[in-house]
């Protein structure tokens, strides 16, 4: 009798070895799969026709959106959900993030270099540091920063204004908006192009994209026609295939008024 209680006894203890180790395993794939659930791929978040499309267009060009870099579309409304204010505090158009790298930033001008320094490796669109000239940096650098803080900003507003009603509308704002663009922003911008095919010269870069955004709200203001040479570079940028992808034409806009781009500055949900 006693000896059969001792198989029982190890019979039991195997048992429980079994599953002690079974449950060992299982507990370590869900830990496995849980860490595989929660690092994300490197992830632009983007509004179509919003200053992150210029961003994309870039990530489009250098041939990696959407592999290794992801791009997740979202709405107007999505930019105000708790999900995107985590990213994005500002509740604004665009945000990266990587994971693996503990990387998440939204301010456009970061972003575009970040994503340029990172995974333009040859150099395509930006000037390769140590090799292109500090003066060609410098530049770079200056026209990057002078879209994103001043000529974008205030043709965007100037556009927005002109989406009310007439009636609604301060003309005396739109006739001293005008003005300011025609006789400083496009001149300025004109004075940095100069008789180059594009800003940094022969060849295409991120400025170029990221001039076509203004420009294309200048172009739907009728403002842009009178400066030919900005004209002629947003229509190559306007051309690319890429142009068409990261300015999606699916947004609502005013029946009267079609074609009209949209833009999104901070705090606005829809513009």
């Amino acid at each position: 009798m006693h000896e059969s209680i001792n198989r029982c006894t190890i019979m039991l203890l195997q048992s429980l070895s079994f599953l002690k180790l079974t449950l060992l395993v299982l507990l370590a794939t869900l830990a496995s799969t849980k860490h595989t659930v929660a690092i994300m791929a490197p992830t632009l978040y983007h509004v179509p026709r919003t200053i992150s499309s210029p961003i994309y267009q870039a990530l489009l060009e250098l041939g990696i959106a959407d592999h290794p870099i992801r791009i997740e579309t979202l709405t107007f409304a999505d930019l105000k959900t708790p999900e995107h204010l985590a990213r994005n505090p500002m509740g604004s158009s665009p945000a990266f993030t990587d994971d693996e790298e503990g990387v998440t930033i939204w301010e456009s001008g970061a972003v575009l270099t970040y994503l340029l320094e990172t995974y333009d490796t040859d150099y395509k669109l930006h000037p390769q540091p140590g090799v292109a000239s500090q003066k060609d940096r410098a530049n770079f650098l200056h026209v990057q920063q002078y879209i994103i803080a001043t000529v974008y900003p205030f043709v965007a507003s100037l556009f927005l204004h002109t989406l009310k009603p007439q009636q609604d509308q301060d003309q005396d704002y739109v006739a001293t908006a005008t003005e300011k663009w025609k006789t400083l922003l496009a001149p300025t911008l004109m004075q940095f192009l100069g008789d180059k095919a594009y800003f940094m010269g022969d060849t295409l870069s991120a400025i170029d994209l990221l001039a076509a955004k203004p420009f294309n709200n200048a172009n739907s203001l009728g403002i842009l026609e009178e400066f030919p040479t900005l004209a002629v570079l947003f229509a190559k940028v306007q051309a690319l295939p890429s142009f068409a992808q990261a300015y999606n034409v699916t947004l609502t806009v005013p029946q009267e008024e079609p074609g009209r781009s949209m833009v999104l500055l901070p705090g606005n949900e829809r513009n």
